[in-house]
């Protein structure tokens, strides 16, 4: 495993001028369970395009019971990969993640400032991107309800009964307010949203994937502020809370300043 993460630290490094010129402007966060593990993922998830989280921007998790009561949980790094570790089984998951600060040059080009340069300049052309997902893995009438993420994609239905050639109706809340022009997206695709945030989301063969949603805040500015948040919901059978263990490698203090590396120039 050691040797797996070295190498794909050298290809980073070797990218870097690269990395520098690209900003993660489009990247989400989203859950992956995978053999009791409810590992945090970040990239562009209609791509499959995972990326290494840097852990000091990883801002928060909360693990809930089917009532929404909070289930004591830890994170954990394991060769790169981030997890979330709750201590028994879960309805939901959330997580926040800020992605910094990214500065806009006339050209299009764009990037990534530390908070103090952002400062220094005022905050011109500068916006904060910020991350947040919601995973499902139950349904209740607690559950249904807001968990109060700033952007928030709502099930209007239970995403567990929908099957595949039907659609999820789904809503974005902003700050817990219907809003009438976020984007979002499914595998890729742009869809319709009526004025009140609604959506609708066919399901295909591959069974319900992630939905993605994106909204900047009008009242934000110098620096703007641009959140992207994501839904997803999975059926687990059997949940396990298997605690992988953590491996803090020094490595990470490389990644942090280099992990940048992103596919495209979008908001």
């Amino acid at each position: 495993m050691l040797d797996q993460t070295l190498k794909k630290l050298s290809l980073t490094v070797a990218f870097l001028p690269l990395i520098l010129s690209q900003p993660a402007l489009a990247h989400v966060i989203w859950f992956d369970y995978n053999d009791g593990n409810y590992e945090v993922l970040f990239g562009h998830p209609e791509e499959e395009a995972e990326e290494p989280l840097i852990p000091s921007n990883f801002r928060e998790a909360t693990a809930y019971d089917l009532s929404k009561g909070i289930v004591p949980s830890n994170t954990s790094v394991e060769g790169g990969n981030f997890f979330v570790v709750p201590e028994r089984e879960v309805a939901a998951l959330t997580a926040t993640y800020d992605n910094g600060f990214w500065i806009e040059y006339p050209d299009g080009s764009y990037e990534n400032l530390s908070p103090e340069e952002a400062q220094a300049i005022n905050y011109e052309n500068v916006t904060n991107y910020l991350k947040s997902t919601k995973a499902l893995y139950s349904w209740s009438d607690e559950v249904a309800t807001p968990f109060g993420l700033p952007l928030e994609i709502m099930p209007l239905e239970n995403p567990f009964a929908v099957g595949v050639g039907d659609s999820l109706s789904i809503q974005v809340l902003y700050q817990g307010n219907a809003i009438a022009d976020p984007t979002v997206e499914y595998l890729g695709q742009e869809l319709a949203v009526d004025a009140n945030g609604i959506a609708s989301v066919l399901i295909g063969e591959g069974g319900l994937q992630v939905i993605e949603a994106s909204y900047d805040d009008p009242t934000a500015n110098n620096p703007g502020i641009s959140y992207a948040t994501t839904l997803t919901a999975q059926t687990i059978t059997a949940q396990s809370t298997s605690v992988p263990e953590p491996s803090f490698l020094l490595a990470f203090g490389v990644i942090g300043a280099t992990t940048l590396a992103l596919k495209r120039n979008r908001s």
